[in-house]
């Protein structure tokens, strides 16, 4: 059974955004020099789609600068609805 990705959207301090997403083995991937919040949760929207054809759902989680949480929307498996 497919694991869990947990993913995160930063705002970074230059007002661009950065989607980090690591994966169950720890090994940590990032996507920087987003110029939007909507480019950022696109990433995450292709991600999520990639992930759900192997069968492993996408957790992401939209953090403020200095990494305060605000939001948390939690994905699905393919299949499954968004929240």
């Amino acid at each position: 059974m497919a694991k869990s990705v947990d993913c995160r959207i930063v705002d970074m301090p230059d007002g661009r955004f950065a989607v980090i997403a690591v994966m169950a083995s720890g090994k940590v991937f990032r996507r920087k020099a987003l110029p939007t919040l909507e480019a950022a949760e696109d990433a995450v929207e292709c991600l999520r789609e990639v992930m759900a054809a192997c069968g492993a759902p996408v957790v992401a989680e939209v953090s403020a600068r200095l990494g305060e949480r605000i939001g948390v929307r939690a994905g699905q498996a393919a299949g499954g609805g968004g929240a």
